[in-house]
């Protein structure tokens, strides 16, 4: 007997032995444990011990083929999404929401301590109230199974496609991290709930310079970029420390190259010959394709993680349609799934990412 005809076998038993939602745990089990994969099931198979056999169908509601099949398509879009390398986790803080346009609140920079003498009256701080909104989006998919895919088995296409379902929400969470990071269309820094650029060349109000142009990636770049760093300050005019050890550089490609040559070089490549290179290991360079699309040349030095927030309402899920859905009878369409995620990023300040170009 073959491995799959023993798994159509140990299928029917189970369905047979266990209540509905014991088969679902069986099965979510052998998937967690390692000890089966969702490959080594079949949709033909499943369809027949849960569809095709009368005995079966009795015991179980019409709901049971796509919950089993929905345990494995969902373990291909969870692991692939899990397993696609990224960047937007190290650029942005996530915190949850629950509601459409999100109100991050805050309060301007207090003041200094003053000196109080023997006896004297403390000053109390003047909190003026400001806040950023961020309005969320929902992003999905579906995947059908047609009872052709399920008639010719074509269990290996269906898990296929759902794994890259998951590598494409993945990828798209992404890219709006990395393109808001860069204030690509100008939206992601909304304080009083007016859109306004986030990287600025001179000061705005009380929104201080947070960028430079023509000043190129390199030495005497990097100089120019920390000191911009080094003497920002915040709405009443007091310095703002950064924590160096925390600074991440986003860079395209090939200043990526070329920072990572400069990063890890103990002579700088630049300048005087032999020089020690004070930037050695002195923030960590990412790259990603979304940084070099926009630009080969504009680069950016922060952490970020002070300023961006993905505003999630719900993580990566995955459901099931009910049977009995109207494209059964239409489209010939056995199960649906359905994927989603619901978020957006924000900035909620401006004071730890900064933006250069050539």
């Amino acid at each position: 007997m073959s491995f799959r005809d023993k798994t159509k076998v140990a299928l029917r038993d189970l369905i047979e032995s266990q209540s509905e939602q014991g088969v679902i745990d069986v099965i979510r089990e052998t998937l967690e444990s390692g000890k089966l994969k969702a490959e080594d099931y079949s949709i033909r198979e499943i369809w027949d011990a849960t569809e095709g056999d009368k005995a079966v169908q009795e015991a179980v509601s019409s709901d049971m083929f796509p919950k089993i099949t929905g345990e494995l398509i969902n373990r291909k879009i969870i692991e692939a999404y899990n397993n696609v390398d990224t960047i937007g986790d190290k650029l942005v803080t996530t915190t949850k929401s629950n509601m459409e346009i999100e109100t991050y609140a805050g309060f301007d920079e207090v003041e200094m301590p003053e000196k109080v003498l023997q006896g004297g009256a403390y000053n109390d701080s003047d909190m003026g109230e400001k806040y950023v909104t961020i309005p969320h989006a929902k992003y999905g998919r579906l995947l059908s199974v047609t009872e052709e895919m399920i008639y010719f088995d074509k269990t290996g296409q269906i898990l296929m496609r759902a794994n890259r379902i998951g590598m494409k929400a993945a990828q798209y969470k992404e890219q709006l991290i990395v393109e808001g990071v860069q204030d690509v269309n100008s939206n992601v820094f909304r304080p009083s709930g007016v859109a306004a650029d986030m990287y600025r060349t001179a000061d705005s109000g009380t929104l201080r310079t947070n960028s430079k142009a023509s000043n190129p990636f390199g030495e005497a770049g990097l100089t120019e970029a920390l000191k911009l760093v080094h003497n920002q300050k915040d709405e009443n005019g007091n310095f703002i420390l950064v924590n160096m050890n925390q600074i991440v550089g986003l860079l395209p490609y090939d200043l990526w190259t070329e920072a990572l040559q400069m990063l890890k070089s103990t002579l700088v490549p630049e300048g005087n010959e032999n020089a020690v290179n004070v930037f050695k290991n002195m923030f960590t360079p990412l790259t990603s394709p979304y940084i070099t699309a926009q630009s080969a040349s504009t680069w950016f030095l922060g952490d970020f993680k002070q300023d961006f927030v993905w505003s999630e309402v719900w993580p990566l899920q995955t459901f099931s349609a009910k049977a009995g859905h109207e494209q059964e009878f239409e489209r010939d369409i056995k199960a649906r799934f359905k994927v989603r995620f619901y978020g957006q990023v924000g900035a909620i300040d401006s004071k730890y990412s900064y933006k250069f170009s050539a």
